[in-house]
């Protein structure tokens, strides 16, 4: 795989778990259920057996055959996927504002200390159900991970896409005090890397002081940088039809495209990519090396039609508010904060790192597609990287970047690709002074 400056890059491989370990681990796949603690507000849902190649597969006339996933409707329904706060009295933003988020994987409160944090920006559908079925992999490696429902998304309250970022930046911390949780590591996905660096411009103090660290897969590159075809068009279109893409989504979803599908991948012509998210059935059937646990990935595709079902059976507003905001319409190019785009955001943050001048400073480590509709291979991905170079970004911000093969903009963060996975591991330890995922060819930004 050739990086964006020609050079050959890929992911590195993961080292696989032996056998007996993970089938030690096999009881993580149950909602509400942690190895290491009693089951706390849990739904009584049946255990299930991961057969691996070398068992014997139980006799077929077994009365109570092990079940190999739990029931998906029933997955979901798990109450961690489905907390909700109300946000404090917060200038400029409606009263009683609610808030709907999951929080999950491990959580032992009787040893904070033994839970690293996981905070989640979405991408242009920025449900808190996307990630879900990665539960499992978060508790086997002590992994807490909480997804936030944007503004207009679930039972999260609309603001108008103006007021985004500001809501935004309220949440999280409002949230994080209300769970006592102190430090989190960032990880975005697309669009929802607007939010991730204006949470780490803003409330950098939220960030592990031992070892601050952002993740970014496929981050969003507005269309007069990327030169995406698809994109492009799209930024042309009626206001008022970027405005109502959710309406657009939900008609397609619920009526004319197959659930089970990543939308960007299904959506024909301009609304090409307009949706990204999650990734359902893979286009060939591909697992990258060294991911430890393929079982953990057929699950996530196995509840991702009723997944889908789910986040669109609740409110999708959010989904043409944050359309406006990513393509920049209305004339308000300050829709991204006062920084309006990420080549005038990265000095801020250098700025910020050296008067901290504590610790070993900010990583940032970026994942990019090796096919990507949203914001190309080519253009994109250099102007994001360019950005980011040393008389940018100065010494405190170590700054990397990969291409993930046979990745698109939406699978890039499927279990089979292993990015997710390099990223939980790499949160788990990052307290303990662990090293930094490596990548075969690092591309630091010159």
């Amino acid at each position: 795989m050739r990086d964006h400056h020609g050079r050959t890059t890929q992911l590195q491989h993961l080292p696989q778990k032996p056998i007996q370990a993970l089938q030690e681990e096999k009881r993580s796949f149950l909602p509400g259920r942690n190895p290491d603690t009693p089951a706390q507000n849990s739904i009584a849902t049946p255990d299930f057996n991961i057969t691996m190649a070398s068992q014997t597969p139980p006799p077929a006339t077994d009365p109570n055959p092990p079940r190999e996933f739990p029931d998906p409707a029933e997955y979901l329904d798990d109450p961690r996927f489905n907390r909700k706060f109300t946000l404090p009295p917060t200038p400029d933003l409606p009263e009683n504002f609610q808030v709907t988020y999951a929080d999950f994987g491990h959580n032992d409160p009787s040893d904070p200390s033994s839970t690293h944090v996981l905070l989640l920006c979405g991408p242009l559908l920025g449900s808190r159900y996307l990630h879900i079925a990665k539960d499992a992999l978060a508790k086997r490696h002590k992994v807490r991970i909480i997804d936030i429902d944007r503004p207009g998304f679930g039972g999260t309250t609309p603001v108008p896409p103006n007021l985004r970022i500001r809501a935004w930046l309220a949440i999280v911390p409002a949230l994080l005090a209300h769970l006592g949780v102190r430090h989190v590591v960032l990880a975005a996905h697309s669009g929802g890397t607007l939010y991730a660096l204006n949470t780490l411009l803003h409330h950098r103090h939220l960030l592990s002081p031992s070892r601050p660290y952002v993740a970014l897969c496929a981050p969003w590159v507005h269309p007069s940088h990327s030169g995406a075809a698809i994109m492009s068009l799209t930024s042309t279109l009626p206001q008022g039809l970027v405005g109502s893409f959710d309406k657009v989504a939900g008609f397609m979803v619920r009526s004319l495209v197959p659930a089970t599908v990543g939308f960007s991948n299904a959506v024909s012509g301009m609304l090409s990519g307009i949706v990204p998210s999650l990734a359902g059935t893979p286009a060939e059937e591909y697992t990258a090396p060294g991911v430890s646990d393929v079982r953990l990935a057929e699950f996530e595709e196995k509840i991702w039609g009723t997944l889908i079902k789910r986040v669109y059976a609740e409110s999708v507003q959010g989904l043409g508010q944050d359309a406006v905001l990513l393509l920049k319409r209305d004339g308000n190019e300050m829709f991204w904060g006062e920084w309006e785009d990420y080549d005038k955001l990265v000095p801020l943050l250098a700025q910020q790192e050296r008067e901290l001048g504590e610790g070993g400073g900010l990583e940032v480590e970026v994942f990019f597609a090796a096919s990507d509709a949203m914001i190309g291979t080519d253009d994109g991905p250099k102007w994001f990287e360019q950005c980011w170079r040393e008389e940018q970004r100065g010494e405190r911000i170590k700054f990397s970047s990969s291409v993930v093969p046979k990745a698109d903009h939406d699978s890039i963060v499927s279990l089979r690709f292993g990015v997710f996975e390099r990223i939980i591991r790499s949160v788990g330890g990052a307290e303990e002074g662990t090293a930094s995922p490596d990548v075969s060819a690092e591309q630091t930004a010159v």
